[in-house]
């Protein structure tokens, strides 16, 4: 027997123009092997969807975890002005405490002081470059 070489490339480029000239060959195809062209179109459209939202909150967790390190940082390493308006916010939210050196205070007791919303107003004004 012969050995006959067979060009796959070229093969796949005829197949692919077949189907571009007749779109509902590949679904016959398709049908013919088992499958269903319709169903297998929403359960791609499914998969290409729930990717992008893994994408989109990968991003959001990368972009708000970025957000809260700035604000850590600023904690840590805060000009006097920034001190000073940071102190007077914990002043104002825990008045019964006295903060004489906010660079000594520990990154816990800093999380207890201050509530969620005053981290994410601090998250959205370095975001915002107001510091």
């Amino acid at each position: 027997m012969k050995d006959i070489k067979v060009d796959v490339d070229r093969l796949n480029r005829e197949i692919f123009l077949m189907t571009r000239a007749q779109p509902g060959l590949l679904d016959e195809y398709l049908r013919e092997d088992g499958f269903d062209p319709d169903q297998l179109e929403k359960n791609g459209i499914a998969k290409v969807k729930a990717l992008l939202f893994k994408q989109k909150v990968a991003l959001k967790k990368s972009q708000q975890e970025s957000l809260y390190a700035k604000a850590m940082a600023v904690f840590e390493t805060a000009q006097t002005a920034t001190k000073d308006m940071i102190l007077s916010l914990l002043r104002e939210r825990a008045p019964q405490l006295q903060f004489n050196n906010l660079e000594k205070m520990e990154e816990a007791d800093l999380r207890e002081i201050l509530n969620e919303s005053d981290l994410l107003d601090l998250m959205n004004k370095i975001e915002k470059n107001e510091l």
